[in-house]
């Protein structure tokens, strides 16, 4: 009698998925904490800037039009961390404007504690010098 393999269920399934992101956001983030932290300015500064509360990574990016020469992964944890903090939520989807994304669909997130974001901006800013420093694009913070 021949036994075939079972089906993982559809939560070990979820659960490994989950795992391979993880481990792959700590090493995509790994030496690049400056950098997430400027990114979290620089999306915190969209959300404020954003008329209904919402912003996605593209409206916290300089130029739309450059690709990371490093991938820009690590540009996951920058939300990641913000949505872990209880600052920001998922408020649907949109298509990505960058080039090198292809239009593939990213994350629309909702401000939900503007005063925790504020606190948070301001100390981060502190720690990366990017308070009030306008970059190439001319928008503050922004990566």
């Amino acid at each position: 009698m021949t036994t075939t393999p079972s089906t993982p269920s559809s939560e070990a399934l979820q659960a490994a998925g989950e795992h391979g992101r993880d481990v792959g956001m700590l090493r995509a983030a790994t030496g690049r904490g400056e950098l997430i932290q400027r990114g979290q300015v620089a999306m915190l500064d969209a959300l404020f800037a954003s008329a209904d509360g919402t912003a996605t990574i593209d409206d916290a990016t300089a130029d739309l039009a450059v690709p990371y020469g490093d991938g820009g992964h690590w540009r996951g944890t920058v939300t990641r961390a913000l949505a872990a903090a209880g600052i920001i939520a998922p408020a649907g989807v949109a298509r990505s404007l960058r080039p090198s994304r292809h239009r593939g669909y990213i994350t629309r997130w909702r401000l939900i504690d503007r005063r925790a974001a504020m606190a948070l901006r301001d100390r981060l800013a502190e720690a990366s010098n990017t308070k009030n420093t306008p970059d190439g694009g001319g928008r503050r913070g922004c990566i």
